[in-house]
């Protein structure tokens, strides 16, 4: 291996020092992995990572969520860290959380659950609400009831107030959205 040394500005050398002791990596190996990555041994570039990451996300949560630029990692193998956001209010976007991509393979290594949570925090963060589980719980069981059988007259009722009730809270949701969209900052 051939020998290069670099001198960096005090300001410079303390940043990337700073970096270095965070990963637990010294400042040497930090700038191989960027040399490694901008020299593409083998690793997926940025756009490449980007692109699988919005792929993943649209087959599972829709267009709710998207991404930002990439962040190449190398701790114990190369990834790339794609920031996850909400993609309702661009300016206003949450970053609810991140799609780990290993740089080597191309493999997206995040789970459908991550995904999930990943929508709720979306949620949460539009102050979006729903029906208290045990709510959601009997609606679904009336639905089923009245699929196979007649509901009797207080199912028929008690159904009809929790769809009320339901597409109430969808309407809220829905006013949350247009809030958030019309809101400059």
């Amino acid at each position: 291996m051939n020998r290069l040394t670099i001198a960096l500005p005090d300001e410079l050398y303390n940043q990337l020092a700073e970096r270095a002791l965070s990963l637990k990596k010294t400042p040497e190996e930090i700038v191989l992995a960027g040399l490694r990555r901008e020299f593409g041994k083998g690793f997926l570039d940025s756009e490449t990572a980007k692109v699988q990451a919005i792929d993943f996300l649209r087959r599972r949560a829709g267009r709710c969520l998207t991404v930002r630029e990439p962040i190449f990692e190398e701790i114990d193998l190369p990834f790339w860290l794609v920031p996850v956001v909400t993609n309702v209010a661009p300016c206003q976007a949450t970053f609810v959380g991140q799609i780990i991509i290993n740089a080597t393979t191309g493999k997206v290594l995040n789970s459908e659950r991550d995904v999930v949570e990943m929508i709720k925090k979306g949620h949460q963060s539009l102050g979006f609400q729903k029906l208290l589980p045990r709510k959601q719980e009997r609606l679904a069981e009336l639905l089923a009831i009245n699929h196979q059988a007649a509901l009797t007259g207080n199912e028929k009722k008690e159904m009809e107030n929790l769809l009320t009730e339901e597409q109430a809270l969808q309407v809220r949701n829905l006013k949350a959205v247009e809030k958030r969209l019309l809101t400059k900052d």
